[in-house]
């Protein structure tokens, strides 16, 4: 067996959260993320807010200026979602961050003051012991009963404008606008209890049953993610061991 690795920080999940806090703390802090992209919780899932972005760190605000300079985002900030991975892989690669891809937590438990976990990756497993534990997943996979959720929707991308008028007597969908002029997402709101298989269901039959107001815009692909809110915004879950949900 390899001895244990050792960090100060150990974070679950490539979130926009979780890259945050990896930038601030420094390569002492390790990073895993079971899935091979970052931010998938805005970029997958297609979620984009109606409240422009405003850095605070040093780090965000170099991130926002490599956004602008490869035109991912605008003065309005107004973001071209898919843009965003390769500018998030380059600022992981320049600041040397410590994280590590398609690497899966297994198990995860406190002991004697710190957090001992179980990781599988594609070398086998490792055995990380880490003073504090920060789980930024959406389902808080440390501990998934933490995770109720409160609202579930599934977005998909269109090419084009609507009409005037889209938003009216449908309450289950939402628009909003990418960072080029015919990008738009189609936020689609299900039941929190909804599965994939029903949420794809139901979305396609939206789809085939849309308003007038949405004829001229082409299905371009849903997203791989739920957008997704929670009833608790973070819950700290033992002394040293968070959940922050990006």
């Amino acid at each position: 067996m390899q001895p244990a690795e050792r960090v100060s920080t150990m974070i679950i999940g490539a979130t926009m959260l979780g890259l945050g806090l990896a930038s601030r703390i420094g390569r002492d802090a390790l990073v895993i993320e079971p899935s091979n992209g970052v931010g998938n919780e805005f970029i997958r899932s297609f979620k984009l807010s109606d409240r422009k972005y405003a850095p605070m760190t040093a780090s965000g605000i170099e991130l926002h200026r490599e956004l602008v300079r490869r035109n991912v985002t605008d003065a309005e900030g107004r973001l071209h979602l898919p843009g965003m991975m390769p500018v998030l892989i380059r600022h992981i690669a320049g600041h040397k961050l410590n994280v590590s891809m398609q690497t899966q937590l297994v198990e995860v438990r406190p002991r004697d003051g710190k957090f001992e976990a179980v990781c599988y990756d594609a070398s086998g497993f490792r055995h990380v012991v880490a003073d504090r534990l920060i789980d930024t997943t959406s389902r808080c996979v440390t501990r998934v009963e933490r995770g109720r959720i409160k609202a579930k929707s599934l977005n998909m991308m269109l090419l084009g404008s609507p009409d005037a008028g889209g938003l009216e007597g449908m309450p289950a969908y939402a628009l909003f606008q990418g960072h080029f002029p015919n990008e738009t997402v189609l936020k689609y709101v299900l039941d929190p209890m909804d599965d994939w298989i029903t949420a794809r269901s139901k979305l396609f039959d939206f789809w085939l049953r849309r308003p007038e107001s949405l004829r001229s815009c082409a299905f371009m692909t849903h997203a791989d993610e739920f957008d997704m809110a929670f009833d608790a915004p973070q819950a700290p879950i033992a002394p040293g061991w968070d959940w922050l949900p990006s």
